[in-house]
């Protein structure tokens, strides 16, 4: 922008304005009200996820170990010959032939329930297997043994 001006031996003087462009902060501080809240959240799940990630079936790395793998290897086939068989009364049976010792088994009417201990590399686990009336269903969990 020029100013035409004559005061003295100045002649023409130039003046030129400085623009400063300001940030628009309001949006960046909103932004942080939902990353904090969703990293914490994903923090938790992965701390839940971590305490028996083949009952949750993730069994890989950073949830998993190598013992966790071998585990889920062995339920794969326990789940296996459970969905296999037509009778639950077979199942701790067929299991225990497998290598799977069987401490435990409950055969009801509607489902079977076997505490059963698995051999990892770190030693022993143990859980507590389920198979529903179908077959299909098969849920388990890590107790200790």
């Amino acid at each position: 922008m020029r100013a035409v001006t004559a005061f003295g031996t100045l002649g023409v003087v130039q003046r030129l304005a400085l623009v400063v462009r300001r940030i628009d902060r309001g949006r960046g501080r909103y932004r942080w009200l939902l990353v904090v809240p969703a990293v914490l959240v994903l923090v938790l799940t992965a701390r839940v996820v971590s305490t028996d990630p083949v009952g949750y079936g993730v069994p890989f790395w950073p949830f998993a170990n190598g013992s966790d793998r071998v585990e889920y290897r062995v339920m794969g086939e326990v789940t296996s010959i459970a969905r296999t068989l037509p009778r639950l009364d077979a199942v701790p049976s067929a299991v225990a032939a497998e290598g799977v010792e069987v401490l435990e088994a409950r055969v009801g009417v509607e489902a079977v329930v076997m505490r059963v201990r698995v051999h990892v590399p770190d030693g022993t686990r143990c859980r507590v297997v389920s198979v529903l009336v179908d077959g299909v269903r098969v849920n388990s969990r890590r107790v200790d043994c």
